[in-house]
């Protein structure tokens, strides 16, 4: 077995204070999924959307480890340990974003649209908001793509409520069969707007995207990479969810070139899956996909190894800052050029400059808004960069 194997499988069930070690490939897969979704918001890369459930996947990983971490502490004081250093982690860029959006609500920017949003920005709430009969997307390139962040602090209080109060035991079975539930779980949010009678069947399929029960399958199915009881029988599952992605991706683009319907632009994952209730089955099979990634990441392979490459684990340690900034950043570039669906010169700078920007902007970020809180964590995951990484070293950063 792999010493980064035996790593994981170690530190994931630790009973005691000693601090838990951090993959350094499972950020550089975090920063490939920042960099799908700033191309598919940029317009160059039609399915980087996907990025999004990766990040649902990684956190499963993360929060599951976190949350098992220190077994001799009492119930009470893991919980609280967890949401303070959530809060931490999250809250003080996420706020600080939320004061300029009000700050630019009360000059009249955006016509009212973001004095109409705030309460559910401010509430963690922006994601449910879409349940709402009187719900209307945003029309502004500023802040839409903060309806994740939501599901991701929702999920977090499910998980905490099931790692703390159940027995282990019941917890690896809970996470196996929340892993298995997405197409039930989704069609079960579906059915709920039809029995309410949500009055915009056009944006319902932007319901079921935007809830955080649709990503209770994915989050479960990164749990599962963490748990050492499961990871142990994953290998040939972890197989399987790959060959049966290729083998969808494949038959997608095979059947958009035969028909002519552009799917192989988007792989067949187009956002939101509209057609043909595609968000019952699509969503889980990238969810596996997503997952098997995550197993991958942590063992002893080429893989892990080329995520290990410092840029990508240095972006991948920014990436919040990156994903909450790209949005607006993006949003004020185009401005000067209008984007188009294609790969023009001007387009592939207007997304070189919304990379570069971002970057630059999630570095400061990170150095005098988010690294202050992080030193303040308590019985997190150890968050030192390595100075000097090697090819095979499993080194730390934070969570």
């Amino acid at each position: 077995m792999s010493e980064t194997t035996n790593l994981i499988r170690t530190t994931t069930s630790a009973p005691t204070g000693t601090r838990q070690r951090h993959v350094a490939a499972l950020d550089g897969l975090r920063a490939l999924a920042v960099l799908a979704v700033i191309l598919y918001h940029t317009g160059q890369l039609p399915f980087g959307w996907l990025g999004v459930p990766l990040f649902f996947a990684l956190s499963g990983h993360f929060i599951t480890r976190t949350l098992l971490n220190h077994q001799e502490l009492t119930r009470g004081r893991r919980a609280a340990n967890f949401f303070r250093n959530r809060a931490l982690r999250l809250a003080p860029l996420y706020y600080l974003f939320l004061i300029v959006l009000t700050v630019l609500a009360l000059v009249g920017y955006g016509h009212g649209t973001i004095g109409r949003d705030l309460p559910y920005l401010w509430t963690g709430t922006w994601d449910l908001s879409a349940m709402l009969p009187s719900f209307q997307p945003t029309p502004l390139v500023l802040y839409a793509h903060l309806w994740s962040l939501g599901v991701e602090v929702q999920l977090y209080v499910v998980w905490a409520v099931l790692t703390l109060l159940l027995p282990r035991r019941w917890f690896v079975r809970a996470v196996v069969v929340l892993a298995l539930a997405g197409p039930l779980l989704r069609l079960g949010v579906w059915l709920a707007l039809q029995v309410a009678g949500y009055p915009n069947e056009a944006l319902a399929p932007m319901v079921v995207y935007c809830n955080p029960v649709s990503y209770l399958d994915v989050f479960a199915i990164g749990a599962c990479t963490a748990l050492p009881e499961v990871r142990s029988r994953l290998a040939p599952v972890a197989r399987a969810a790959i060959g049966l992605f290729v083998l969808t991706v494949a038959a997608l683009v095979s059947y958009g070139l035969i028909t002519g319907t552009g799917t192989w632009t988007d792989l067949g994952f187009p956002v939101i899956l509209f057609e043909h209730y595609d968000w019952v089955w699509k969503y889980s099979i990238a969810a596996l996909f997503f997952g098997a990634l995550v197993y991958y990441a942590g063992e002893d392979n080429v893989f892990a190894r080329t995520l290990r490459a410092r840029p990508l684990v240095r972006l991948g340690l920014i990436s919040y800052g990156i994903y909450l900034l790209h949005v607006p950043l993006f949003g004020q570039l185009s401005r000067l050029h209008e984007p188009t669906t294609g790969w023009t010169a001007a387009d592939l700078l207007l997304t070189a400059a919304t990379v570069g920007g971002t970057w630059l902007l999630a570095e400061v970020s990170y150095r005098f808004v988010e690294r202050p809180f992080l030193r303040l964590k308590k019985g997190s995951l150890a968050q030192e960069l390595p100075r000097s990484p090697r090819a095979d070293d499993a080194s730390v950063i934070p969570v």
